[in-house]
């Protein structure tokens, strides 16, 4: 049974930290041994250090936690029933969070796992989109596709100048050995 005191340490703690979370995604862990959270925490842990956190959490203190810090509870439905878990990230990247989570689950075979609902940089997301913002691309290969995109016209354009270029040396070249004959 968690006390009093232990409640009171547990919403200050979620006031403190989710005003500052790009992404508070909320999971169902049902089925889940505590291995396989630990093993799951060790895993987000290693990815991002203390800028992410997977913590179980009762759905009152959740629910009161971010009416204070300004968010709708009522988006989140039937997302606050039956067992909650929140990862949230406060530094890093939000979409790596999530491929990282959907990617471990579906490494393990976890079918009893659900994602209930989250937020994305405040807004409101249903638990259905979590497996499309896993497919997204990262940050890093959307600057490499902006950088191609924008490289390649740039390449096309030399190319054709080193085209006409080189025609030129030809013709000069052809002159000068018609002019040397």
């Amino acid at each position: 049974m968690v006390t009093r005191e232990k409640k009171a340490q547990i919403l200050k703690h979620l006031q403190e930290v989710l005003p500052n979370a790009s992404l508070i995604l909320l999971t169902d862990f049902t089925g889940l041994s505590v291995d396989q959270m630990k093993g799951l925490r060790e895993k987000i842990r290693e990815k991002f250090g203390d800028g992410a956190k997977y913590m179980v959490v009762k759905n009152t203190l959740l629910r009161i936690a971010l009416e204070k810090i300004g968010y709708d509870p009522s988006e989140l439905g039937k997302a606050l029933e039956g067992p909650t878990a929140i990862l949230y990230v406060t530094e890093g990247d939000p979409i790596e969070a999530v491929k990282t989570l959907y990617n471990h689950v579906k490494d393990n075979k976890w079918d009893n796992f659900k994602y209930k609902a989250g937020y994305l940089d405040g807004k409101y997301f249903p638990g259905e989109e979590v497996e499309n913002l896993a497919k997204l691309p990262s940050k890093q290969e959307l600057y490499a596709m902006l950088v191609s995109a924008t490289q390649g016209p740039i390449r096309g354009l030399v190319y054709v100048l080193s085209g006409v270029m080189r025609n030129l040396v030809y013709v000069l070249n052809a002159i000068k050995d018609k002019k040397s004959e």
